[in-house]
């Protein structure tokens, strides 16, 4: 019985570490399989057979539909969307099947974009706005980004600038907030290709470096490149041709490094047409010529007889006629084997321009008609197809208020029900209501006097302390002090008469009582206050404390708190003491600093030392704390206390100035 036990954990070990291991393989080729899909066909269908082979064999219905949407996004991204489109499909009835809702949302997603760039536009949103809603409320954080970067896209394809800003801004926030890894980078990409458009080279630039930071942090390489190509455009747009030059090389890298022939002439033509922008003519023909031999190369003739059209309006700007013909003729008959209507009409508008520079303007007429014509055939089709669309969301319109008016109808009857009891409901609620705000107002008005009493009485008893404090200081000054002084002068006298030995301690000793009656009575009132100010009094204090108590002090004080009333220099002199003297009493620390700063007339008191800090209790505070509390209300300014750290005591007191006397 033991044995068959023991036989029975050990086969279920076995099992369970076989899972893991199986998921974890699945994972790395989902992985390569999602990786290759960007780009290279060859390892796409390599690494995707031997991953459907894997999700086959063990009944992984989820992984199939990601490998299948992997497919669509591969054949979205080389344009053939009927293909696309079935894999798509594929992806949504297999994760339907394995009830896999994050797969669900994204495989509809695509399908929904592909719609809207059909032209079905209104469907297509809703649809997309439908997704959103289903994904925040299954808390799907990845696919909530994903469908508000849909929606901006989709706005951007209408000419929606500032839609689509909203939701690239509303995206950026919401993926920060929750800390996804990807789409800060995607959102903040897209934020800089909009400003870039709109000429805020400087905010582009900034969002570009910003987004490129998380795209290497995630190691994210085509992202990275990609931001990458924008950050070349912005700089050379910004006349910084050199910081383009240097970056350029890292795009490049990674469309060799990828074989992506394609993408490699694209960031040629797309830098040719910076510099051709930025009027570096020079700079743009040498670019034009690598994209030009790289789709020469690569027998990509819409994009080689497009870069042709490029190179040849730049040469009609530079007036070199001649070399401008003969590339429009070389553009014009791969043109006519793609029968690309684009490029043809771009080529004969070339030719008018060119005509028209040898004023040869017959030719040029008949240039300029093949050009409208070619236009117009666009126009007509780009007509119909509106047309088309049109009457699509008409139709889905009529049938979405027909829907709606049946609805209607049976909603009356139970609306009609209802109505008497929600009337009775908001009665009910409105009563209660006003009987919490009568409530409230007696009690808030309550509250208030309370407040203002305790205010009135704490700042009288700090008047009465502080004018106690005065007489107290002007009486050791004037009586105390003056006595002493004339025992001094009259020992002086008796020792000069030849008197020695106790006449000389005794002169030593009330010289040592009138210096320390001296210090008593500053302490009890700084009255050289208003004669030399809050700042080279709490110089002097401490340049005093450092001198007795061995602590190192380092202070700084802004020049406009010779601005502050003397009241309030006052107060601060008090909260500076108070500090200093937690300090060398309790805090066991080696250092203390102060700062005293101000802007836009909002001053700013920082005390800091590095001892032991300070344990508050909100019920047992001590008299320094409440005074310097009380003291910083009077200021109408707040303090912070910094709660016990290994940082030591901090306090942070901030108050502005007010009308009576701001700084000029």
């Amino acid at each position: 019985m033991r044995k068959s036990i023991y036989a029975l954990i050990l086969f279920i070990l076995i099992t369970l570490f076989n899972y893991a291991q199986r998921s974890a393989e699945m994972n790395r080729l989902l992985q390569e399989v999602k990786n290759a899909s960007y780009y290279d066909s060859v390892k796409l269908h390599k690494a995707g057979g031997v991953a459907l082979q894997e999700a086959k064999g063990t009944s992984d219905i989820s992984a199939l539909a990601e490998i299948h949407l992997y497919y669509g996004n591969y054949f979205y991204y080389t344009r053939n969307i009927n293909k696309a489109k079935r894999f798509y499909d594929l992806s949504l009835n297999e994760s339907t099947v394995s009830k896999d809702a994050h797969l669900k949302i994204i495989a509809q997603a695509r399908l929904a974009y592909l719609e809207f760039q059909k032209g079905n536009h209104i469907l297509s949103e809703k649809t997309i706005y439908e997704l959103l809603e289903n994904a925040k409320k299954l808390n799907d954080y990845d696919n909530v980004a994903e469908l508000l970067n849909v929606l901006g896209v989709m706005s951007e394809e209408k000419n929606d600038v500032q839609g689509s800003a909203k939701f690239y801004i509303e995206g950026l926030t919401y993926a920060d907030s929750h800390k996804l890894k990807y789409y800060p980078a995607v959102f903040r990409n897209n934020l800089g290709l909009i400003k870039l458009s709109t000429d805020q080279l400087k905010e582009a630039i900034a969002d570009f470096n910003n987004g490129l930071i998380v795209a290497e942090k995630e190691n994210s390489k085509r992202l990275a490149s990609h931001i990458q190509m924008n950050l070349c455009l912005a700089y050379v747009l910004d006349k910084r041709p050199e910081e383009a030059n240097l970056l350029f090389p890292k795009v490049l890298e990674y469309s060799k490094e990828n074989n992506l022939p394609e993408e490699l002439g694209s960031n040629y033509s797309t830098m040719a047409s910076a510099f051709k922008q930025s009027g570096q003519e020079k700079t743009a023909i040498a670019y034009y010529d690598s994209a030009i031999s790289i789709f020469q190369k690569n027998k990509l003739k819409d994009k080689l007889s497009s870069v042709l059209t490029g190179k040849a309006n730049l040469y009609v700007k530079m007036k070199r006629i001649d070399e401008a013909g003969l590339l429009v003729k070389e553009a014009k008959e791969i043109a006519l084997q793609t029968n690309n209507l684009n490029i043809l009409s771009r080529c004969h508008f070339i030719d008018y321009k060119i005509y028209l520079i040898k004023k040869n303007y017959k030719d040029a007429l008949l240039h300029y008609v093949n050009y409208s014509t070619l236009n117009d055939s666009a126009e007509k089709k780009m007509n119909n197809k509106i047309i088309e669309e049109l009457q699509f969301n008409f139709t889905v319109q009529q049938k979405e208020a027909e829907l709606e008016k049946e609805k209607s109808r049976s909603m009356l009857l139970e609306q009609s029900n209802r109505q008497e009891r929600f009337m009775k409901q908001v009665s009910i609620a409105i009563a209660v209501i006003v009987l919490i705000l009568i409530a409230t107002l007696f009690y808030l008005g309550y509250s208030r006097n309370i407040r203002k009493k305790q205010a009135q009485f704490s700042r009288q008893l700090i008047q009465n302390i502080e004018e106690e404090r005065q007489r107290i200081s002007m009486d050791l000054h004037d009586d105390i002090g003056q006595s002493l002084s004339i025992i001094k002068s009259k020992l002086i006298n008796t020792n000069h008469n030849g008197s020695t030995g106790t006449a000389h301690e005794l002169e030593n000793d009330l010289g040592k009582v009138i210096e320390k009656t001296r210090e008593i009575s500053k302490n009890l009132f700084p009255s050289n206050l208003e004669k030399i100010g809050l700042t080279r009094l709490a110089a002097m204090l401490m340049e005093n404390t450092q001198s007795i108590t061995g602590l190192e002090c380092s202070f700084e004080i802004t020049e406009n708190v010779k601005y502050l009333p003397l009241a309030v220099q006052t107060h601060l002199f008090r909260i500076i003491q108070e500090c200093t003297n937690n300090t060398i009493k309790h805090s066991g620390a080696s250092g203390l600093k102060l700062s005293i700063t101000e802007k836009n007339n909002e001053f700013f008191l920082l005390y800091q030392d590095n001892g032991k800090g300070l344990q508050l209790k909100t019920n047992n505070r001590g008299i320094g704390l409440e005074s310097i509390q009380e003291r910083a209300r009077i200021i109408n300014g707040s303090v912070d206390i910094g709660e016990k750290s290994e940082k030591g005591f901090l306090l942070t007191l901030r108050f502005k100035m007010t009308k009576e006397y701001t700084i000029a």
